[in-house]
């Protein structure tokens, strides 16, 4: 009944899902364990590895929009219509309550629930509600669709709502980010539904390629043509420097802020340049992966075999580590409980951090705990 990940264990995108499962677990632990209050993307106030180290989460999300995507209409294929609404509407409604549930206790760790987020798990649930229907249109309308939803949005920025009504609220799950500040509760929308539903529409549209009949020659030729094409959209995007990201790109003296201004991309909510930029390495990837069996990328496809697991394992662990640090430092572990104080230059995490080197330091040690827990490790393995 479930719609998930679930591919041959050799399938190159195993690899691909465990990589940005990795990417994802860094940047968690880097918002836990580097400085509470420094802004990886602020380019005065950062550094080029801080920023990187944010900068390579931006390809988890949209791969997992495409991949499951491509999921939803193979198990349409298999199953028909009336049996894909149905596991829509039920996977739709797992995913929400993972998210209010426990995603949002795992990240805050506060049994009161006084920050709630809508975070990649609720704006996947949404979309799935929205596809139950949106199927029945077909593979080459939802393609339409998608690409004028991806290339079209930005004409929607100019649209700020304020304040907590049903229809500002609404308007807050569809395209714009808000912290919504309640009595004793902060309410966060982060992922919207507009970009995410056409990233997601477009893995639909492509997932024909991805059959067990289809011609791997030609899937792997579109899938570069999708990939570069993608790419220098993003090119001209970024060097055009008007369309395709509410804010642009800066020129500095420093060719290293260049660069990280260069690559500053908007993601709450996801702009064209920031989808064209990761679709397109996602593309590439998936051609130029085709025949890869990565025997010697054991770790990769230890994380993918329950990806919805580790995904929430490993924020539970780097969020109890970072507390149990806290304690064992001689501070209080309760400060590591996440509530709208802990944003405010005033909250009990305001001089809490390490550097960069024990982040890399303590995501290794989780990579190697969630392989573990997700599984022993073959005996291919040894290869490496």
């Amino acid at each position: 009944m479930w719609i998930r990940l679930s591919y041959p264990k050799r399938d190159p995108r195993n690899l691909l899902l465990g990589i940005v499962l990795a990417l994802a677990m860094l940047d968690h632990t880097r918002m836990f364990f580097y400085y509470w209050n420094v802004n990886p993307t602020a380019i005065g106030d950062t550094s080029i590895i801080v920023f990187l180290t944010r900068f390579l989460s931006h390809f988890f999300a949209p791969t997992i929009f495409l991949l499951l995507g491509i999921e939803i209409y193979q198990y349409g294929q298999r199953y028909g219509s009336k049996r894909l609404t149905k596991a829509l509407c039920y996977t739709a409604v797992m995913l929400l309550a993972l998210e209010l549930v426990v995603n949002n206790f795992l990240y805050t760790f506060d049994p009161y629930y006084r920050t709630i987020g809508l975070f990649i798990l609720g704006v996947l649930g949404l979309c799935f509600f929205c596809m139950a229907g949106l199927q029945y249109l077909g593979r080459k309308s939802l393609c339409v669709i998608s690409l004028l939803l991806l290339s079209g949005h930005h004409l929607l920025d100019g649209i700020q709502l304020e304040g907590n009504s049903f229809g500002s609220i609404c308007w807050y799950l569809l395209h714009q980010q808000k912290f919504i500040s309640g009595p004793n509760r902060l309410f966060i929308v982060n992922y919207t539904l507009i970009p995410w539903l056409g990233v997601l529409m477009l893995g639909y549209a492509i997932g024909k390629l991805f059959q067990p009949h289809a011609d791997p020659v030609k899937r792997k030729r579109i899938l570069l043509i999708m990939g570069y094409a993608s790419l220098a959209l993003f090119f001209m995007l970024r060097f055009v420097n008007v369309y395709g990201d509410p804010f642009g790109w800066n020129a500095y003296t420093d060719p290293a802020k260049t660069f990280m201004s260069f690559l500053n991309l908007t993601k709450y909510p996801a702009s064209l340049a920031y989808l064209s930029l990761t679709l397109g390495a996602v593309f590439l990837f998936l051609g130029y992966t085709a025949n890869c069996r990565g025997d010697k990328a054991f770790l990769f496809y230890a994380l993918s075999r329950r990806p919805l697991f580790i995904y929430l394992f490993s924020t539970f662990l780097i969020h109890f580590m970072a507390m149990a640090l806290l304690w064992l430092t001689g501070k209080d572990p309760a400060a590591m409980l996440i509530t709208s104080r802990s944003y405010t230059s005033a909250g009990p995490l305001t001089q809490y951090g390490y550097s960069i080197g024990v982040v890399y330091l303590v995501w290794t040690g989780i990579l190697l705990l969630c392989c573990v827990v997700n599984g022993p490790i073959d005996k291919w393995a040894v290869k490496l």
